[in-house]
């Protein structure tokens, strides 16, 4: 199961910004209290980030991966990237995600009027919106699916320079929810995000020096609009906190709303069985 648990995470990812299924971006979907847009959090943990808000928070994870390395504490997410994932397979099964996620997308904003303009609404237009060109959503899909690929299982030296920043990020990212200290759910999930905001920016900075230029062409891509597919999730993530249970719906709309992410989250689960039951057969 881990390794499919890998598989569906590069697929969900690449297949929607917005997870529905909580495979796809480790615990960053966790209720925010305060509901405000994806893009004004997003906006904030940026100006932070840039800043160097983060730098102790970014050592004591440098300290733990490189602990985790010495010790081959690795060796747990180096195996689930082992095993080949056949192409045709995942295109498959990326595509029935991208057409089930296009017709949810279409019913959420048939939910609200055009007139709505509260930040509820304003949250199912961010989620219902693609914020990447078609471009863009390929070298996402490729910057995606690196989490397939095995340390030094790359086309290239440059390709696996980026294959070891994507695992040293995973590695991190998943330590960062650890309860080893008395952070809020929040804090979490604004570590998370500034994790991948420093991930984008070593791969950009790696980017600077490949002599393939298609491959420094993906990571640009990329890069590019990075914090509106973040606010996309945050956005995504409230919403889905309603649907849960978190927090009720507070009228018709969003009672309507939920209504239809809890079918849809209903078909996304048997979609996974499905992969599930493909990858056992």
């Amino acid at each position: 199961m881990g390794k499919l648990t890998t598989i569906l995470t590069a697929i969900l990812c690449s297949a929607s910004p917005i997870v529905t299924p909580q495979a796809a971006e480790p615990k960053t979907e966790q209720v925010r209290s305060n509901f405000v847009l994806g893009s004004e959090t997003i906006s904030s943990i940026r100006a932070s980030y840039q800043k160097g808000a983060y730098k102790a928070f970014f050592g004591k994870m440098d300290g733990a991966y490189q602990e985790a390395k010495a010790a081959n504490g690795l060796d747990g997410l180096v195996q689930m990237r082992q095993k080949d994932v056949p192409e045709a397979f995942q295109e498959e099964w990326e595509k029935q995600f991208s057409e089930l996620q296009a017709q949810k997308n279409q019913d959420l904003l048939g939910a609200i009027s055009e007139s709505d303009q509260s930040v509820f609404a304003k949250k199912v237009r961010s989620v219902a919106s693609n914020p990447s060109t078609a471009e863009q959503e390929k070298a996402v899909s490729y910057m995606n699916n690196l989490v397939l690929k095995a340390p030094e299982s790359g086309k290239n030296d440059e390709e696996n320079r980026l294959i070891a920043i994507d695992l040293e990020y995973e590695y991190k990212l998943l330590h960062a929810v650890l309860p080893q200290e008395d952070l809020s759910s929040e804090k979490r999930q604004e570590y998370q995000i500034a994790l991948r905001m420093e991930k984008m920016d070593k791969m950009v900075e790696a980017a600077k020096t490949f002599q393939n230029h298609d491959l420094k062409k993906i990571v640009g891509l990329a890069a590019a609009n990075l914090d509106a597919r973040l606010s996309r999730n945050l956005d995504g993530a409230d919403l889905n906190a309603r649907a849960m249970g978190s927090l009720k719906p507070s009228n018709e709309v969003e009672a309507r709303v939920v209504s239809l992410l809890q079918s849809y989250q209903a078909q996304f689960n048997d979609l996974m069985k499905q992969i599930a039951d493909a990858n056992h057969s």
